[in-house]
């Protein structure tokens, strides 16, 4: 039997509704926030939240209803495989980890100073200049063992019960080690947004295999971690600010002109001027892209030939093999140029896509992905397929960034990690679809 069809698990819907949440609290921040976007095309850009929104409803509960193609017939998984990878993968990431805090400790920018994290982040892109031609051996080895820190990650933190003492040590070593190189040695949060992304997605991937109702206990702890995780980006951002002495009084004189802060907005009235502060600023980077994304809706662009909707898909075609420099001609670039709302900013990842595929195909290109999201959802929650685990883990780191920019295939770890993990699913997935004994 190739495919099978039976009873819709009962949180089927789970990261559907999680997402379309999240999408419309984002989009309801950036309009109602403490951040002030001026020229915001409101109604345009609320029109096309919904209809996408809808697509991608439409296209995850196609995704869920259709049967799932199970393993063929004769077919074997391939679990050894599994067992090998994870192993190679853990030790890679654990020894580049291991390179990484060693090179910062011998060149001198390590910081363990929990105060000095803003300045530290704002010294690490000192003279950074994009697509300059020069890359350290530190980001070459980061970004080409970027696909085992993932795989190494995810596997870890869902088989951890069943690993070995080695291996569970090996995994809190890689996780721990890269927050406090990432976040306090280097000042950068996204290690930490990851690692919060991955828990979340793999709390879920449980969650779904029980294929129980939430319990009231559960929410509560997730109440309790998103707090947590909440007040932690706050204060990174705070620190980041104050290395540039930006704060809530100052901020609209030393900010772009196209945005301010209301500090008449309750957020202040609540929490004050510096909590209040470090809130809106948080609020701010769950907003601005969708202000990014209006701007763009007017903007004129030329067709990138499917290479501007990914940075770094754009510098190698580029340096490797050649090609016309097509960045330029992107819709992110272009809505800095011609807006001023540059490159640096978010414009959620609808922007990099509409630069190929046009606002309306990228409506129904979201809907195809959604239907793909569902499928993988399904699959591991169902059998516990690895490799659906992997690739449901990746695209859900996606779709936490939908309202800022292309994270998944941004730079270059990213880019190669979506390819590896892509070929794994496509080549290994279907033969871990199989009832579980």
């Amino acid at each position: 039997m190739s495919n099978i069809r039976s009873k819709v698990p009962v949180l089927a819907y789970m990261p559907l509704k999680f997402l379309l949440a999240y999408l419309m609290i984002t989009l309801l921040v950036a309009l109602f926030g403490p951040i002030i976007y001026f020229g915001f095309p409101v109604f345009r850009v609320a029109l096309f939240m919904l209809v996408t929104m809808a697509v991608m409803a439409f296209g995850y509960i196609n995704g869920v209803r259709l049967p799932i193609k199970m393993a063929k017939a004769g077919a074997k998984a391939d679990r050894q495989f599994v067992i090998y990878l994870f192993r190679i993968s853990l030790v890679t990431a654990s020894l580049t980890l291991l390179f990484s805090v060693g090179a910062a400790i011998w060149t001198g920018i390590f910081n363990i100073d929990v105060d000095a994290i803003g300045t530290t982040y704002m010294d690490g892109y000192e003279g950074y200049e994009r697509n300059s031609g020069t890359y350290s051996a530190t980001f070459l080895i980061y970004s080409i063992s970027l696909p085992f820190t993932f795989i190494a990650m995810i596997w870890g933190i869902y088989y951890f019960k069943s690993l070995t003492k080695v291996e569970k040590f090996l995994v809190i070593f890689l996780v721990v080690g890269s927050l406090i190189f990432y976040v306090l040695g280097s000042g950068k949060q996204k290690q930490l947004g990851d690692t919060v992304i991955y828990i979340v997605a793999i709390l879920g991937l449980h969650l779904g295999v029980k294929n129980k109702a939430i319990q009231a206990r559960t929410v509560i702890i997730a109440i309790f971690g998103g707090f947590v995780s909440l007040f932690t980006f706050m204060f990174i951002l705070s620190q980041r600010y104050a290395a540039i002495a930006i704060d809530a009084f100052n901020f609209n004189q030393k900010s772009l002109n196209s945005i301010a802060i209301n500090i008449d907005h309750p957020i202040f009235t609540i929490f004050g001027p510096d909590l209040g502060f470090s809130m809106a600023a948080f609020l701010g980077y769950l907003s601005q892209g969708y202000y990014g994304l209006g701007l763009a809706m007017t903007v004129d662009h030329s067709w990138t030939y499917f290479l501007g909707f990914s940075y770094s898909l754009s510098v190698i075609s580029n340096r490797l093999f050649g090609m016309e420099w097509v960045w330029n001609d992107s819709l992110v670039h272009q809505t800095g140029l011609q807006r001023g709302w540059g490159e640096s900013k978010w414009h959620t990842v609808f922007t990099h896509f509409a630069t190929d595929f046009t606002f309306p195909g990228t409506t129904i290109l979201f809907g195809f992905i959604a239907y793909l999201y569902a499928r993988v959802w399904m699959s591991a929650i169902r059998y516990q397929n690895p490799f659906a685990i992997l690739m449901f883990a990746m695209l859900t780191l996606g779709a936490f960034f939908i309202p800022a920019n292309n994270q998944l295939l941004h730079s270059p770890g990213n880019l190669f990690t979506v390819i590896v993990i892509t070929i794994l699913y496509l080549t290994k997935a279907r033969s871990f679809n199989r009832p579980l004994n």
